[in-house]
């Protein structure tokens, strides 16, 4: 299947009762064929001074993500910590995720997300999707 993803990563204000910055994180998808809209993304990212990062998402599609990872050079991996959804989603049941950003270059970026369901696979991760982003000026 292909579809198009807008990705938004940009600074966010610095909140004084935390004292930690965090980075706003939005995406957006669509199908490439029909433009139907498939969900949108928003949420907080955020690295400690030694590489764990945290990103917590909620989404239109009822589902709200806290993740956990490390950075490495060009790389930072996340997996679930938990998951929240309303009670009508239709999605199936999201058991365990992992989500990988690559930095190819100053230009590219790659995002891939693999996951386990309630109905596959029962043990580690079937790829979900992949994105390559192109940074825009």
């Amino acid at each position: 299947m292909t579809f198009g993803e807008e990705l938004v990563i940009n600074e966010a204000p610095i909140a004084k009762s935390a004292n930690v910055q965090f980075l706003n994180f939005s995406a957006r998808a669509w199908s490439h064929s029909t433009k139907d809209h498939f969900h949108d993304e928003w949420g907080f990212l955020t690295v400690d001074p030694v590489g764990n990062a945290t990103l917590m998402t909620t989404g239109n599609n009822g589902f709200t993500t806290y993740e956990t990872g490390t950075v490495s050079p060009n790389k930072l991996v996340l997996t679930l910590k938990d998951i929240g959804r309303i009670s009508f989603s239709r999605d199936l049941p999201v058991e365990d995720l992992r989500r990988t950003f690559i930095r190819h270059d100053d230009r590219y970026m790659e995002q891939v997300i693999e996951m386990r369901t309630a109905t596959h696979p029962k043990v580690g991760y079937l790829e979900h999707t992949r994105v390559v982003y192109t940074k825009l000026k």
